[in-house]
C-alpha cells in the first residue's frame, strides 16, 4: 500500500482537477490518499470523498504543519510500503508521481524530494519572495548538514516507513518540510533528490492568508529561520542516531 498525505485548504477545484490524475496503482501496489481539510469554507471534503479519499477535517484553520501532524498520527496504526506528501494546489505533477516512489519501494532512498531547481537552478516561474529565500538558506543548510539539498521547501516528497517514524514535527504551518530534513540527517537517513517541474500559479499560496501578504511572508520566513536555528543547535549539540544507513549525497 502506498499512502498519500494532502492538506487542504478551500481547495475544491484544485482537488477536483488533481485526484482524478494521480495513479491508483504503483508497481503492484495500491495508492489510497488521505486529505486532511484544514478548515475550508467550500467543498474541499465532499471533492475529497468523491473521488475516495479518506478525508479527515479540521472545523478550524490550524496550518499546514499541524494538520499533517494529524495526516501521521492516523498512519500510526497501518501498514505501508510507502509514503507520498503532496501539495492539493496544483504545484505537483502527477506524472511524476510513480518515479518519486519507485527508489522508495525498491529500497534505495529513505526520503525522496522533488526538487525543482535540481535540472534548472534558474528562477523560472517562481515569484521573487520564494527564490530568494530558498537561495540564501540552501547554502547555509547545506553547510549545517553536510548535504547538496537544492529544494528543502519542496513539499513533493516520498518516505519509507521507518523514515516516517523518525519524524518529529513541532511546527504548525510551513516549517514541515525543513523539519523532515533536519529529522532525516539526524537519523542518517538515505536522502535524494529527483526534478520536477516548477508549477506556480496565481492561487497557489496561502502564506498571506492570516497576516497579509507582506506580514504572512515574513512570519514564514523567521519560522524558517527558527526551525534552522533549533535544527542547527540540535545538530551539534546530540549524537546522530547510529541505526541508519549513511547519507546517499
Amino acid at each position: 500500500m502506498i499512502y498519500v498525505l494532502m492538506t487542504a485548504l478551500n481547495e475544491e477545484q484544485g482537488l477536483a482537477d488533481l485526484l482524478p490524475k494521480l495513479p491508483t496503482h504503483v508497481d503492484g501496489h495500491d495508492v489510497q490518499i488521505i486529505v486532511i481539510d484544514d478548515g475550508s469554507t467550500d467543498a474541499t471534503s465532499a471533492v475529497a470523498m468523491e473521488h475516495g479519499c479518506i478525508t479527515l477535517t479540521s472545523e478550524s484553520n490550524h496550518g499546514k504543519g499541524a494538520s499533517l501532524q494529524i495526516g501521521l498520527r492516523a498512519l500510526q496504526d497501518l501498514e505501508y510500503d510507502a509514503l507520498v506528501f503532496m501539495d492539493s494546489d496544483g504545484q505537483h505533477d502527477p506524472d511524476e508521481f510513480a518515479a518519486m516512489v519507485e527508489p522508495i519501494l525498491d529500497g534505495t532512498v529513505d526520503l525522496m524530494v522533488g526538487s525543482r531547481y535540481l535540472a534548472n537552478p534558474g528562477r523560472g516561474h517562481a515569484p521573487w519572495n520564494r527564490y530568494l529565500v530558498r537561495s540564501a538558506s540552501v547554502v547555509l543548510l547545506n553547510t549545517i548538514l553536510s548535504l547538496d539539498i537544492t529544494d528543502p521547501y519542496s513539499g513533493y516528497r516520498a518516505m519509507t516507513p521507518e523514515a516516517v517514524g523518525c519524524i518529529e514535527l513541532i511546527g504548525d504551518r510551513y516549517e514541515s518540510e525543513l523539519e523532515m530534513i533536519f529529522c532525516a540527517v539526524h537519523h542518517e537517513l538515505r536522502v535524494a533528490e529527483k526534478p520536477i517541474p516548477k508549477i506556480y500559479g496565481p492561487a497557489t499560496s496561502k502564506m498571506g492568508m492570516r497576516y497579509g501578504k507582506l506580514f504572512g511572508r515574513i512570519d514564514v520566513v523567521s519560522r524558517y529561520a527558527l526551525t534552522i536555528a533549533r535544527g542547527a543547535l540540535a545538530r551539534y549539540t546530540h549524537s546522530p542516531s547510529k541505526t541508519k544507513e549513511p547519507i546517499s549525497p
